[in-house]
């Protein structure tokens, strides 16, 4: 008689880990380290807890939680549990989130302390339930077995102005985590960055190769350290494998230079989101160690990695441009003309990717997925992104459908039509624009329309520019001519007039003109409302810290967006542990050294075991994507 396969789910995939690396760290961030029997334990407890509450296997729980370790032992408990996990971004407005509550069908939302009366705004009629009071059950058996059950779902944007649901499996996930490990080499000895936000993508490509190989996760919150906390952390805990798009490894490069920083430990630095220059990979070569490889990769929430390309330091792509890569295992990628015929050889086409591992909310013709992306085939069978189909744009490393933000601004009352397109800003990174027509004589202001953008879309659709036009342009046969629209920074106009003020106002001043590339700032103008971006902040935090105030945390800034404030407490003294004040000395110093990520005074070692880690039940080890 033949033993019964091993269930293929991501909690019993993770327990076979647990139960080999149990004393090895799992998740580490700044205030918690746990090792695999401690997360373990209490992903069981929460397991329990929520079958204690009368959820049953299939149902969908919406997680609403910080960027810390927390989320991690929750989703792993929700999956043990047989359920779906739904990850809701506290950065997101709450009108999005009460969407995806609703469209995702959640049965209940599970949240720390600090967004619990979020949470419960969102919940409506649905129980909350505090992650505090589930630590506290007792700890549950085996997990569910639901090897064909939806492990998460996710959303992007969508054009018609709603979310779009985008949901996956376990057999998927297992297939997807089993890629990622394979084509970046992930043993149990690596430590591995988690900078995504949790409903993204990325960041289920991260936890669960970490997780389902021994490796150590460590979730950075980039919105609270910032760029030089992000170095300094990366660099005290000695993390191997980075994963970003390319906007925030950008951020980081220019830290480094700017520091003399380095990161000796990084074996790994895996990009996407965008296409990798040569400027992205002479940085790579200039700034990591002769041992560190670097990564292009390419995919969707729908098809997750899809192709990958590892590199080394010699390697020079023919082109300018880091190629797409090669098909993961068990996926083909091919080039369809505009005719629907497939494109042999060298040619251009839309990219298609074949897969039985796609989202079952693809729109999907059987096992292919056209991606809407374009793309030219290389005599090395590898693919050049050439762009895209429709109007689908990446704004940091982010996919947004331009429809979705011109039916919101639509739906202002002062816009009579709109239409939002892409421009590159003066720092090299691609922004969104949106032109206005409008019923009165005046562009409302753009404080008030990115306030009332900010009520239904995330940070990154926010447009940074606006410009009225009396019609918007179009063609012959009245379609929008997007060629014919104004530049958007020429429409800005202005030039920048001197800021009386004091010394370090004009500091401030000219940090905040060099990353917003806006001319007419006032003292009293609120960073955001002028297009800042948590990403602009942060290149704004390096700046100030590296040459004003090293004592200077990311939060800080969020708590002061204007000149004036900002520059009120940069000039007021630091409290001293007895309630007094002093200017600057020890405290500063130690300031500065705590918040750059200096490693403790005592770190346990690495566990020694080096046994290969359990492989994931019916899947092969594959070859790695390897050149150069």
């Amino acid at each position: 008689m033949t033993a019964d396969p091993v269930p293929l789910t991501l909690a019993h995939r993770f327990d076979a880990v647990a139960a080999r690396f149990p004393d090895r760290e799992a998740v580490v961030t700044p205030t918690t380290r746990w090792t695999y029997a401690e997360l373990d334990g209490i992903s069981r407890r929460i397991a329990s807890s929520l079958v204690d509450r009368g959820l049953r296997p299939g149902d969908r729980v919406g997680l609403l939680f910080p960027h810390e370790a927390e989320m991690i032992a929750a989703l792993l408990g929700v999956l043990r549990a047989g359920m779906a996990y739904v990850p809701l971004d506290t950065a997101y407005p709450e009108h999005r989130l009460g969407l995806m509550v609703a469209d995702a069908g959640v049965r209940t939302l599970v949240t720390a302390k600090e967004p619990a009366e979020v949470a419960r705004r969102l919940a409506e009629d649905r129980p909350v339930l505090a992650y505090d009071e589930l630590v506290r059950g007792a700890a549950s058996g085996e997990p569910a077995a639901v090897e064909d059950g939806d492990a998460y779902v996710l959303f992007t944007s969508g054009s018609t102005g709603r979310p779009k649901v985008v949901r996956q499996t376990h057999r998927n996930v297992l297939h997807h985590a089993r890629a990622w490990i394979d084509g970046l080499g992930i043993t149990p000895e690596d430590r591995l960055s988690l900078q995504s936000a949790y409903s993204w993508d990325s960041a289920v490509q991260d936890t669960f190769a970490a997780l389902l190989s021994g490796a150590a996760l460590y979730p950075l919150d980039f919105k609270t350290l910032g760029v030089t906390g992000l170095l300094g952390w990366m660099a005290a805990e000695r993390v191997t494998v980075y994963h970003s798009t390319l906007p925030i490894f950008r951020a980081l490069v220019a830290a480094m230079r700017s520091r003399g920083e380095g990161l000796p430990a990084m074996r790994m630095l895996a990009l996407g989101g965008d296409s990798v220059h040569d400027a992205d990979l002479e940085a790579y070569r200039e700034l990591f160690g002769a041992h560190c490889e670097i990564a292009g990769a390419y995919g969707s929430s729908e098809c997750s990695c899809a192709l990958l390309r590892v590199a080394g330091r010699d390697y020079r792509p023919p082109t300018g441009v880091f190629p797409l890569g090669f098909p993961v295992a068990e996926t083909t990628v091919r080039l369809v003309d505009g005719d629907g015929r497939t494109v042999d050889g060298e040619g251009e086409g839309e990219v298609v990717v074949v897969s039985p591992y796609l989202s079952p909310s693809a729109h999907a013709t059987g096992d292919a997925y056209p991606t809407g992306d374009l793309a030219r085939r290389l005599p090395d069978g590898t693919l050049l992104l050439l762009g895209r189909k429709d109007f689908q744009v990446k704004i940091g490393g982010i996919r947004v459908e331009t429809a979705e933000v011109e039916s919101v601004l639509k739906q202002l009352p002062e816009v009579d039509d709109a239409v939002v397109t892409a421009f590159t800003d003066a720092r090299g990174e691609l922004q969104l624009a949106a032109y206005v027509v409008t019923a009165g004589a005046a562009l409302p202001g753009t404080t008030a329309l990115r306030a009332a953008l900010r009520l239904r879309l995330p940070d990154h659709a926010v447009p940074t520019r606006f410009v009225r036009l009396d019609a918007l342009p179009v063609t012959a046969n009245h379609k929008i001519d997007r060629a014919a629209l104004p530049d958007p920074r020429a429409a800005a106009g202005a030039q920048p007039r001197p800021l009386p003020g004091s010394l370090r106002q004009q500091e401030v001043l000219a940090a905040w003109r060099d990353v917003l590339d806006v001319a007419e700032i006032g003292l009293d103008d609120n960073f955001f409302d002028l297009g800042g971006t948590s990403l602009r902040m942060a290149a704004v935090h390096e700046r100030l810290t590296r040459v004003v105030a090293p004592w200077l945390r990311m939060t800080d800034l969020y708590g002061a967006p204007t000149i004036r404030r900002l520059t009120g407490l940069l000039s007021a003294p630091l409290p001293d542990a007895d309630g007094g004040a002093h200017a600057r000395g020890a405290r500063r110093r130690a300031l500065v050294q705590a918040r750059r990520g200096r490693a403790p005074a005592h770190r346990p070692d690495p566990t020694t075991d080096s046994a290969e880690p359990p492989r994931l039940a019916s899947e092969p080890a594959h070859r790695h994507w390897r050149i150069g």
